[in-house]
């Protein structure tokens, strides 16, 4: 894979003002001299393809530094062997999540990269998007229009905050006010293989939703809603 050495930038103006034409790995000292660290990395783990190794000014970041899209975090002093370590990480990361069907994800244990075909559905929480495959719950720096958009044959969108995957759907549920416990009207809601929750379906979306639905997938006495 080619490289580009960028020359090191001090402070965050200046990095804010770094281009990244493609795939890179950047390290950033979270105790930059006029202390925009953090608000420099929630500007950078936007972009996408970009691998974020954080260099925490004391052990007492770390659990700040937790809640950022990185590949690792490193306190000084720094063993050249840890540095090496982190870098190959990074840089293996970069391949894969550039392949066609792949998608950028992040949690816990840092950067990774998931196969389109692995998630079961997506969810949009504010300004976040969360990835659910059957192993867990991935976040995500793509849209659902951008997903809907890449992978129109794959997904479907069932609610102005979720779309799922057409080849998960295993079934559909009507929930009543009585089964609900409110007064609200009716509304249907998905059944998806390899995962327990039960995502609902808007009204207005339900009649193209219906038809991807398996009809061995509906309870007897709801047939006649199809």
């Amino acid at each position: 894979m080619p490289l580009c050495l960028m020359p090191p930038v001090v402070g965050a103006e200046q990095a804010q003002h770094v281009r990244c034409d493609g795939p890179a790995v950047a390290l950033l000292d979270l105790g930059l001299p006029d202390a925009a660290g953090y608000a420099l990395a929630r500007h950078w783990e936007r972009r996408p393809g970009l691998q974020l190794v954080l260099i925490l000014p004391s052990a007492d970041c770390r659990s700040e530094a937790e809640t950022l899209r990185a590949v690792d975090s490193l306190l000084p002093p720094i063993r050249l062997e840890r540095l090496e370590q982190t870098l190959s990480r990074a840089l293996q990361a970069i391949g894969p999540l550039h392949a066609e069907n792949a998608l950028p994800a992040w949690n816990g244990s840092g950067t990774t990269a998931l196969a389109v075909e692995e998630v079961v559905y997506v969810r949009a929480e504010g300004k976040y998007a969360f990835l659910r495959t059957r192993h867990g719950e991935f976040l995500t720096d793509r849209s659902l229009a951008e997903l809907l958009r890449t992978f129109p044959d794959r997904f479907l969108q069932v609610h102005r905050s979720a779309i799922v995957a057409r080849a998960a759907i295993a079934g559909a549920s009507l929930v009543t006010p009585e089964l609900s416990g409110g007064d609200a009207d009716p509304y249907w809601e998905l059944v998806l293989d390899g995962v327990p929750e039960r995502i609902p379906v808007a009204r207005r979306r339900w009649p193209q939703v219906r038809d991807c639905v398996p009809r061995s997938g509906v309870g007897s006495s709801l047939t006649e809603a199809f």
